[in-house]
């Protein structure tokens, strides 16, 4: 009884789509059903749509000034006017550190600085409080110096002592420190935040859709790998490279440098979410990012002579920029951020800032 039951259904079916009446009824009781799903989709899309928009309108009111809209929610238009205040009173900090600096050791990068107090506070009562002399010294350190005078009566030689402020280039360090005051650990997610603030202000692009693209050979991802490690003598750090994956890669390429759309320049491992990324030899992390498109949660390393290796769409990322890793350390978990259509790492290997097919490098 069921069967026919079921093949009697079929022939009704078939009859009614063969029926232009009929047909118009089974198409609007469909869209009827589906109407609800499709109109929550298009909301949470608009949503997270407005979402980063509305945080990056943020951002660039914070960093670049600007009159306040009328139409900016009244808690926004606090926290934005709360960090322009603590960035003023940061750039007037560092203004009094400069002259403690002496050429050549520089000042602190400021911008960096910044996108580390917005990373954290933004949002937070009163950030005004944590833009203090503390602060600014998570980024330096002091030195005692000796000079001579211009008094020819002195007879001490040297007859001057002074302190030198110097900017910590170790961002691990300055992390560190900032931890130690704040109270708060700065998590590799957090290390990513920073630099896609960073870079984002850097630029002057606030869009949602930051350029990392895939598209055109990874436009502005690989010209800032090639800036970053510009005029560096760092040596290769030598050694055979090892496998980013457990077991063996070769059977899990889904798609091959060069291949599946113009300027893929890198090559797609099919793999399961979660799984351990590793960094295929030794080196030093040049920075991490969580772009919403293209590459996704990336990690970058640098194994000196001009070598770097990328691992893109991460689900979570395990490392901080300027930290060192060792060959086979799980830097990433495997994922689908960004610009991607399933689990999978995108490898890529960037020889003096062009890419390479990474089966000439990989055992």
């Amino acid at each position: 009884m069921p069967a026919h039951a079921a093949l009697a259904a079929l022939k009704a079916a078939a009859a009614a789509l063969s029926d232009e009446k009929g047909r118009k009824v089974i198409i609007g009781i469909v869209i009827a059903i589906l109407s609800p799903l499709i109109l929550i989709i298009v909301v949470i899309v608009s949503m997270l749509s407005a979402t980063a928009d509305h945080n990056n309108a943020a951002l660039k009111l914070s960093f670049e000034g600007g009159a306040l809209s009328s139409q900016v929610p009244a808690d926004y238009k606090l926290h934005i006017e709360n960090m322009r205040q603590s960035f003023s009173s940061l750039e007037d900090i560092l203004s009094e550190v400069g002259n403690e600096c002496e050429s050549p050791d520089g000042e602190p990068d400021l911008l960096r600085m910044k996108a580390v107090f917005y990373s954290l506070f933004f949002g937070s009562d009163f950030p005004q409080t944590h833009a203090d002399r503390a602060f600014v010294d998570c980024f330096l350190t002091y030195e005692e110096r000796a000079r001579d005078c211009d008094d020819p009566d002195c007879e001490d030689d040297p007859c001057e002592e002074y302190s030198v402020a110097i900017p910590i280039a170790d961002l691990p360090t300055v992390y560190d420190r900032v931890s130690t005051l704040t109270g708060r650990e700065i998590t590799p997610e957090d290390a990513a935040n920073i630099t896609e603030i960073y870079y984002r202000v850097g630029s002057g692009d606030y869009s949602s859709r930051h350029p990392d693209s895939l598209e055109g050979g990874g436009g502005a991802t690989h010209a800032r790998i090639a800036a970053l490690i510009a005029g560096d003598d760092t040596p290769f750090v030598g050694g055979n490279y090892a496998s980013p994956i457990t077991g063996d890669w070769r059977s899990q390429v889904s798609c091959e440098f060069g291949t599946g759309y113009v300027g893929h320049t890198g090559m797609d491992i099919a793999i399961p979410t979660g799984t351990e990324i590793r960094a295929v030899a030794a080196g030093r992390v040049l920075y991490t990012k969580m772009s919403s498109g293209g590459y996704g949660y990336h990690v970058v390393v640098y194994h000196g002579g001009g070598i770097v290796t990328l691992y893109a769409h991460n689900s979570r990322i395990l490392v901080s920029e300027g930290q060192e890793v060792a060959q086979g350390e799980t830097i990433a978990w495997s994922g689908s951020t960004g610009n991607s259509t399933g689990p999978h790492l995108h490898l890529e290997f960037i020889i003096d800032g062009i890419p390479c097919n990474p089966r000439s490098y990989l055992p």
